[in-house]
């Protein structure tokens, strides 16, 4: 994959089409064409799949393209550097010629190990004549010397060593990609396993698990549900390779992305809007919530994340909640508010979770409450991600940031 090749599929990529693309680039689009087969041959990939409106990457097509643009960067940095040296140099204003391709710095590289052309050659498994010529044009497209051969082999011009210093750099993410491609053909068969809290479940998985099994139909995934404590000790006795759950309080054996937060929300019943008179159309404050201290309160069980952050408002706020009813279950809890019993607060993502709102009036909180928990993906701090792993939890995130558009709450 040289140079070139990936300014196309970065082009494709962005345009959605190869029609498109080629007109950026002034070519044909059957130039495009060969240029994206001829990656998908070298590479044993597909890049991108085709539908009736535009041109998708496959989620091998997005690792590659992701590389791409680095490595184009890195190329566009490297011109930038030769011309500048030219110019020190005194050696005039020769345009920058060489098209780079990962043959061409493996072979620089090479000849850089062996310290000889021969050897390198014969490394190379290329005829000694062939591997001279081409560092002769490299070095004329250059303007300036890479190598000086003397007696003893060939020793690194300054230019040479800076320039096979950043090539080298350019190597390891040409390696990074094939390595990366392995991972995504072991990936052909597998099997995910990983824990996350029943409610949070039901309202994550159907929204992720269909759009994953299409990407990946032969990874095969299993879920334990069951309360965060007890997730977290099943995943440090490797009988899960990760868990999604709600954070609060963090173990220093387990490293914690974060990668959404979910505000709570004052729930009261309908019924209760007029003697109440909570304002409307912003963020009730800690002043706002004075007005609950002659409320009951339905609550979830003690222990339970969503009773913690619930308790830490009320703490925040210095009330003493009288709480009438105890339920382990969050939906019991909504449709006991909703009957007229008390008030409580449920998280955002949870309010239409079972059911709907229906007889209910909900309040957004003010930030300064800390009425919020976050969704995190937790996993062994000594242990490493698979590759169907990261790509599900990369799928999460996306259709989390979708979600959240969603939901959100005016």
């Amino acid at each position: 994959m040289n140079e070139r090749q990936m300014r196309y599929i970065c082009a494709i990529a962005d345009t959605g089409s190869i029609q498109k693309a080629s007109a950026l680039f002034g070519k044909h689009p059957s130039t495009l064409t060969r240029g994206l087969k001829s990656c998908e041959e070298e590479l044993g990939t597909v890049l991108f799949k085709r539908t009736r409106s535009r041109m998708l990457l496959t989620p091998e097509g997005e690792m590659v393209t992701g590389y791409a643009r680095e490595i184009l960067a890195a190329f566009r940095d490297l011109e930038t550097w030769v011309m500048e040296w030219r110019k020190a140099a005194g050696a005039g204003k020769t345009r920058y010629v060489p098209v780079w391709t990962e043959q061409e710095i493996r072979y620089l590289v090479t000849i850089r190990e062996c310290r000889n052309i021969s050897k390198a050659a014969e490394e190379l498994y290329l005829a000694q004549p062939s591997l001279s010529q081409m560092l002769r044009e490299l070095e004329e497209g250059l303007g300036c010397r890479i190598f000086l051969r003397g007696k003893d082999g060939i020793g690194e011009t300054e230019f040479g060593s800076q320039l096979i210093g950043r090539l080298e750099k350019i190597q390891n993410q040409y390696q990074q990609i094939r390595l990366e491609l392995e991972e995504f053909q072991q990936m052909k068969k597998g099997t995910i396993t990983f824990g996350i809290p029943l409610n949070l479940g039901t309202y994550l998985l159907p929204r992720i698990v269909p759009v994953f099994r299409e990407r990946f139909p032969g990874i095969r995934i299993q879920v334990r549900e069951n309360n965060s404590h007890d997730l977290e000790q099943l995943m440090l006795r490797k009988k899960i390779d990760f868990c999604i759950l709600h954070l609060h309080g963090e173990k220093a054996q387990v490293q914690y992305e974060m990668f959404f937060e979910d505000p709570f929300y004052l729930v009261i019943p309908e019924g209760f809007c007029s003697r109440m008179q909570l304002p409307e159309g912003r963020r009730l404050t800690g002043e706002d919530l004075q007005r609950l201290k002659e409320e009951s309160f339905v609550m979830v069980a003690g222990r339970q994340k969503l009773r913690l952050v619930a308790d830490q408002i009320l703490e925040n706020i210095g009330i003493v909640p009288d709480i009438c009813c105890t339920t382990r279950s969050m939906e019991t809890a909504k449709r006991l508010v909703a009957a007229g019993m008390g008030v409580t607060f449920l998280p955002r993502s949870y309010l239409t979770l079972y059911s709907r709102a229906d007889g209910l009036a909900c309040y957004p909180l003010a930030r300064e409450l800390n009425g919020s928990w976050r969704m995190a993906v937790a996993y062994p701090r000594e242990g490493k991600l698979s590759r169907s792993s990261r790509e599900f939890l990369r799928l999460l995130q996306e259709v989390l940031g979708k979600m959240s558009a969603e939901d959100e709450m005016t």
